[in-house]
């Protein structure tokens, strides 16, 4: 789904903080230049960052955004990721949420293997995604979303849980580990500059250990 890769990739692993941190700066600047404009989670719970994890483009034009909030490493603690697909999105590429709790779930047991950077996750088109059979809950909840209350259907199964929904031509779906807040919120930002300092700390947090 989204073209651009996660946050870290097995490249910049190999070449460590400067590099990985140069290829940062790149995607930053072409987001400001696109005048990027995706759906933030709304009041994430207290000390999950928010942090860019994702961004795909098509002929040059930027497609899709996924933001993250919480800990993407660390299996065992909350994480929700937040995509948005704009107008030139390719059409039936949206995943179900089913199977993006499948590729998610997937993702989570590689990353606590050690695998992280071959883990894909919930919004790859190319991570595994063997759907159980059943198991699948489904909630309405209210959902503010612009500050406008909605019913969404939330799907969930174990540890997982997943939405959608569309505003004009924007799609947004949410998939997270150990579930949602409470309190469901969604708005558009146009300030993505706390997303790209939340990248960087992930980046040199992460790869420090790799770079000496």
């Amino acid at each position: 789904m989204a073209g651009g890769g996660a946050v870290l990739s097995r490249a910049q692993l190999v070449a460590g903080v400067p590099l990985a941190l140069a290829v940062s700066r790149f995607r930053f600047a072409s987001l400001r230049r696109a005048g990027a404009h995706p759906y933030a989670l709304v009041g994430a719970r207290p000390g999950m960052p928010g942090i860019l994890w994702q961004n795909g483009w098509r002929n040059g034009d930027l497609t899709d955004i996924v933001l993250a909030y919480g800990y993407p490493h660390a299996v065992s603690r909350p994480f929700i990721e937040v995509a948005t697909c704009f107008a030139g999105f390719p059409p039936g590429k949206v995943p179900s949420l089913e199977v993006a709790m499948a590729r998610a779930e997937h993702r989570d047991v590689l990353v606590a293997r050690g695998e992280w950077e071959v883990a894909g996750g919930p919004f790859d088109d190319d991570t595994p995604a063997a759907v159980p059979a059943g198991g699948h809950r489904r909630d309405e909840r209210m959902v503010s979303v612009d500050g406008a209350e909605r019913p969404v259907m939330v799907v969930s199964r174990g540890e997982y849980a997943a939405l959608q929904f569309g505003e004009g031509a924007v799609v947004v779906m949410a998939v997270a580990r150990s579930g949602f807040p409470g309190e469901l919120a969604f708005a558009l930002t146009d300030d993505l500059e706390p997303y790209f300092a939340g990248c960087r700390r992930l980046v040199r947090g992460f790869l420090r250990p790799w770079s000496r």
